[in-house]
């Protein structure tokens, strides 16, 4: 039998066992693959999954290339393991934000465009501009150009009496966008500003929306939004907040229900620390990380190192006299599974069905408000829950690192 003859039910199991990367390969060996590919990948194919980092170029938002990590290879030293190049439409410019499902989520440093991008099939979805943020007491965002058309004054953040100018401005204002889904009918969530506030948009939108406040239930002005999940089957939003508070809401930044009362936090002010929230197997988890921030005595440069990770689920409807309330709960065993987080919108995998990851780990990257350039951090890692211990990926004596790391999961979606 000739190799474009074999069934497609063979076809099909035979790309199961594959990478992603491989399979692209897989499907180009002849047209009649190809054609069985093209036509049915999205129905029934599930590739062995395969996380990657993506790792800093040399040339920043300058670069038109992608290289990736790819965890699933062995071996002792990080190393480019998949490189896509001439993308120059679609980074050149761009910085590489958040990503969700095998799609980079980049925002272009001049008209502050959100898009999301599948660097292998190179599709890409629009959303507004962050420019149409709708302005509020606290904030105005409104672009001011030079003469060779770049930005030179962003944004003015009221309360604070603070300006932030062109080359920090994306870094600093802008901490996270999370997607429901990476198609044309997603909605986006936005987490902006010093004081981290929520804004929504859908493609084809003109302009974002300002999503739930804080302010109806605040009662400490330290609190702020830090990470939002998005729940599929109940097509909402979930966001934490830095004294653990959780709002959920839905695709309009509506409905707001309460989840989780904020708890007092014992941290000093100063102390950089954040939540991350996940579902797992339908309990709700809040993975707290603690970061050290120190200058290198080589060169005054700000470093971070990832020094503590906790996870806790929420126990809801505990009963204490006459009535019942919510309570984090430490623990140290995820069934096998092991987070990621960071950038990226955190995802799950379990060590059986990706064998070249620890089980019950937290697998970390590069994630702090206010980075810049001029920065070294490379805090990339895992924490291993059972056994208290840190292994980390980067020698902190590297060099800068621009754009951060993000972890991402290869898809043809």
């Amino acid at each position: 039998m000739a190799w474009s003859n074999l069934p497609v039910d063979l076809l099909y199991y035979i790309s199961s066992k594959l990478h992603v990367v491989d399979f692209l390969r897989f499907s180009v060996v002849c047209t009649s693959w190809n054609s069985t590919f093209a036509n049915n990948a999205h129905k029934h194919i599930h590739f062995h999954p395969s996380p990657w980092l993506l790792l800093p170029s040399k040339k920043g938002e300058a670069s038109d290339t992608l290289a990736f990590w790819d965890l699933t290879i062995k071996e002792e030293d990080i190393a480019c393991h998949h490189h896509f190049s001439s993308l120059n439409g679609h980074i050149f410019g761009r910085r590489c934000i958040s990503s969700k499902d095998g799609w980079l989520v980049t925002l272009d440093k001049k008209d502050l465009r959100p898009r999301i991008f599948n660097p292998l099939t190179k599709a890409e979805i629009s959303f507004p501009s962050l420019f149409t943020i709708p302005d509020d007491k606290y904030h105005t965002i409104k672009p001011e150009y030079a003469s060779d058309g770049s930005i030179e004054l962003s944004y003015k953040e009221i309360c604070r009496g603070l300006c932030t100018y062109t080359k920090y401005f994306c870094n600093v204002y802008f901490q996270k966008i999370v997607i429901s889904s990476n198609d044309p009918h997603g909605t986006a969530i936005v987490i902006y500003g010093y004081d981290k506030l929520l804004a929504l948009a859908r493609p084809g939108d003109r302009a974002w929306v300002l999503g739930p406040q804080l302010l109806p239930y605040n009662t400490n002005d330290h609190d702020e939004f830090e990470d939002v999940c998005y729940h599929e089957e109940e097509q909402r939003f979930y966001a934490i907040t830095r004294f653990s508070r959780v709002l959920a809401f839905d695709h309009n930044g509506q409905n707001v229900e309460m989840i989780c009362q904020p708890i007092q936090d014992e941290r000093p002010i100063q102390e950089y620390c954040m939540n991350y929230i996940f579902f797992l197997m339908g309990t709700l988890l809040k993975i707290e990380r603690e970061i050290n921030i120190f200058t290198r005595p080589v060169d005054e440069r700000y470093a971070g190192k990832t020094i503590r990770i906790s996870v806790l689920k929420l126990v809801q409807d505990v009963v204490a006299t006459s009535s019942s309330f919510s309570q984090w709960t430490t623990i140290k065993d995820l069934g096998g599974f092991s987070l990621f987080v960071g950038c990226n919108q955190t995802f799950s995998l379990h060590h059986t069905t990706v064998p070249e990851i620890k089980p019950n780990c937290i697998y970390f990257c590069d994630h702090l408000d206010e980075s810049s350039q001029d920065d070294v951090y490379h805090d990339a890692g895992f924490f291993d829950l059972q056994n208290d211990c840190f292994h980390y990926f980067f020698d902190y004596d590297s060099q800068p690192n621009w754009p951060p790391s993000i972890w991402f999961m290869p898809s043809i979606s």
